[in-house]
Parts: C-alpha cells; structure tokens; sequence
C-alpha cells in the first residue's frame, strides 16, 4: 500500500507486534531522521498474531488510549509489518523497461508464485542483474501480501482517524536504512557490505540479505522468542516476570559449564534454540550464496528480542565463520530512546525513491 509521500511533516510510524506494540513520531530530513516522540505498550492478549489482526476493538481501543496519553498530533500514519504469509520470490526477468516488467507480472505472476493472486497485494521491485548462462536478465523481487493482512491495517489506522499513507514490508525497511545510515555502532561501516540482517523477533524471525543497500532475498523463519520461552518453561515453573529475569542472569549461551544445575539447564535450552533458528537461517543463505559464484555475506547483523542474549552473537560468528555483531546504534538516526527497540518504526520513513 503506498499513497501519496507527504514530505518534511511528522509522521506517525508504527510497528505492531504479537508481544509489544512500538510508535514514533518523527520527521526525515536529507541528513537524518529527527525522532520527537517514542513510546510502546504491550499488545493485548489475543490482538495480533503473525500479521494478522485478531481483535480489532480492543487494539484500536488500546491504540487510541497510547496516542492521547501521548499528545500525538500528526495524522499521517507509515505501518511496517512482518508475517510468515507473506511470499517473497526473487524472479529473473528479460532485459526490459520497468513498465514491461509490471505488465509481464500482472499476467504471469501466478507462473512463479504458488498462489491465488486475487488474495493477495503484489508488489516488486528491481534489485539488481543476473547473468543466465550468456543472457543478462533483470533480478525483480517479488513480495505478495495477504489482502485480509493489508485492507485490516488499513482500517485499523483509518478508525484512529490517520491518514493511512504507507504499508511496508519489515525487510525492505531495513534495507532502505543500512543504505540511509552508512554505519552502525559508532563507526561500523555497512553499506557498501552484502549483509545477514537478522531480525530475532518474539514471533518470528526475519532473514534479510542486503548487498550495497539492496535487498537481495528475504524469508521468514517461524521460530523466535516466544517458542524459547515456551520452552523454557515447560522445564520451569516461572512467571512472566521471573522469566524476563532469569534470561537476563545468563551470562553467554554459547558456553555451557560442567554439571547438572538449573542454569546448566537454562543455558542449554537456550543455546538449543537459537541453534535451531541458526539452522534454518543456514539454508536461507546457502540458496543466496549458491546463486551466484561471486554472492558472499560480509557480515551479519542480528536485531530484535532475541539479540539482547549474551553470548548469542558467538554463537551465530562461530556456526557461519562470519563476523557478527549486535546492533547497537545508527547513525544519522537522532532519538533520545534506545533506536534498536523502534528501528522497525524508524527505517519505514525512509522510502524506495530517496535511497
């Protein structure tokens, strides 16, 4: 879904999520993004599931309640969503104008994506070429979302009375904000790497590979922090709170000491599911590096819940041989928050036509 831009205004950017819902309202110059508001609140019970809103009046009823206490004044509304059903494809295409290429996918988009098209929104976008054989075609990744997915959102930010302006896909946000940033973590330069961007989200994880700050290939991975957390205590009897706290007393996950003791335990439980999803990351950037002779990942770059696990980026640097690093900070992103907690938020003001 994309509207008309509304440029050098406030704008309200949410991410909502499963566990917690995330807002800003901010303002994107040529240099930077200006982050004046920043808040979150957890999402009630039941609300939203994989992308999907369950329980439209308690969450606009919850949302309502957030941007009153908050004072927010603008209207305009960016959404940056993330769902195990939405489909994306990286597809080889003749060497034609952009316009060929929409009016080759309108007809034959059902060729490549197993599917009924008539339930989703298909978008795409040029992400660079490929070579077949001798024949140099055009790369055009295709991201197909479900209709049920966009039309809810749509209404939810229209019964807040905003103006819907922008839906955005998660892995396509980021891109657009590693090009924007240049570095990371005071100094790390990235755009110019082909990075493993890395979302450990509480539903999900997200796999995202950017090269030169175009998003090469993205899929979803249906294993994040709430299947550690179950698993956890289906070992433990914990509340939410001693949960959270426990998880927090673990000093690395990728070491485990000798002897049977209940943090022995909670280490490896841990160290197993994070090996889980760096399992099913693995093929996600073998079918990248196996596509091309010259595809490489230069670094990875892991983000969300998950991340903030001690030890967690030895684990994944040790399994891929590649040097990982925990997002800490961006530049060119000025916010008086952690900008981690909200980056989904922040990279969704950035669009396509200024990176």
């Amino acid at each position: 879904m994309k509207l008309p831009i509304f440029l050098n205004k406030n704008i309200i950017s949410i991410d909502i999520g499963s566990y917690e819902t995330k807002i800003i309202e901010a303002k994107k110059s040529n240099n930077s993004i200006q982050v004046h508001k920043a808040f979150s609140f957890l999402t009630p019970d039941g609300c939203y599931e994989n992308g999907h809103i369950k329980n439209e009046r308690a969450l606009i009823d919850a949302m309502k309640t957030i941007l009153k206490k908050n004072k927010i004044s603008s209207k305009i509304a960016y959404l940056t969503i993330k769902s195990t059903e939405i489909i994306t494809r990286e597809i080889p295409f003749p060497v034609v104008e952009p316009k060929e290429i929409e009016g080759m996918l309108k007809y034959q988009v059902e060729e490549y994506l197993p599917m009924d098209v008539s339930r989703y929104v298909v978008q795409h976008k040029i992400i660079g070429k490929v070579f077949d054989g001798e024949k140099e075609r055009v790369n055009v990744l295709v991201v197909a979302i479900p209709k049920e997915i966009v039309e809810k959102h749509f209404f939810l930010l229209t019964e807040l009375n905003l103006k819907p302006a922008v839906l955005d896909y998660q892995s396509n946000s980021i891109s657009k904000l590693i090009w924007f940033a240049d570095s990371i973590n005071d100094g790390t330069f990235i755009s110019d790497k082909t990075i493993a961007a890395i979302d450990l989200g509480n539903n999900s994880t997200n796999v995202s590979i950017i090269k030169n700050g175009r998003l090469q290939t993205s899929r979803a991975i249906e294993i994040g922090g709430e299947d550690l957390d179950n698993n956890i205590l289906s070992f433990f009897e914990l509340s939410k709170k001693e949960l959270l706290e426990e998880k927090l007393k673990i000093e690395d996950i990728s070491v485990i000491e000798e002897g049977y003791t209940d943090y022995n335990r909670l280490i490896n439980i841990t160290k197993t599911t994070i090996e889980n999803i760096i399992d099913k990351a693995e093929r996600i950037v073998k079918y990248y590096t196996s596509k091309e002779i010259e595809n490489e990942i230069n670094v990875i770059i892991l983000y969300g819940g998950l991340s903030k696990l001690n030890g967690v980026d030895k684990l994944f640097s040790s399994y891929f041989s590649i040097n990982t690093v925990i997002l800490d900070s961006i530049n060119k992103v000025n916010i008086q928050v952690d900008p981690i907690k909200y980056l989904n938020c922040i990279s969704s003001l950035l669009r396509d036509e200024e990176v």
